[in-house]
């Protein structure tokens, strides 16, 4: 299967992540009673689905360069694809993450602390997205726009720009 395909379906997956996330929200804040442990489980879902698709979104992208097939443009292009729907994976990771505070604030006892593992868990993923980086990208702290030097004289000019 082609990476485009393979990417697709994986930026697929992080957005049925952020929707599990929109919805389980109501029943980590209270707003809907629900059972801990049916809450746990569902935590207990999204995470592993989060992990598979962290997992292979780092696979795909570290074998991008690679694969001789594509052009470089199209490396580049897919690695920004990738990245973005990494740190997708780490907002999503991170939404989780305050919804499980949230819901240990309101359950104390041993509501918490059965949550306490999967709140790590999350913790964890979202560090994990912070190993991907971008490698054709300026360093941090250079200068992306090169200084001005002066005015450019009006025969310098470009017409097509005033």
């Amino acid at each position: 299967m082609s990476a485009e395909l393979n990417l697709l379906f994986l930026e697929k997956k992080v957005e049925a992540s952020r929707l599990c996330a929109s919805l389980t929200e109501p029943f980590a804040t209270g707003t809907v009673p629900c059972e801990a442990k049916a809450l746990i489980a569902d935590y207990d879902t999204v995470l592993k689905r989060m992990d598979e698709a962290l997992n292979d979104l780092k696979r795909l992208n570290d074998g991008l360069g690679r694969d001789g097939k594509l052009e470089e443009g199209d490396v580049r292009h897919l690695r920004q694809r990738a990245e973005v729907a990494i740190g997708e994976i780490a907002r999503v990771a991170q939404d989780f993450a305050a919804q499980i505070r949230f819901f240990e604030a309101m359950n104390p006892g041993e509501p918490a602390a059965a949550v306490k593992p999967i709140l790590e868990r999350f913790d964890t993923i979202d560090k994990a997205t912070r190993e991907v980086t971008t490698k054709d990208g300026p360093e941090e702290g250079d200068e992306i726009m090169p200084e001005e030097t002066g005015a450019v004289a009006e025969d310098e000019a470009d017409p097509m720009l005033m």
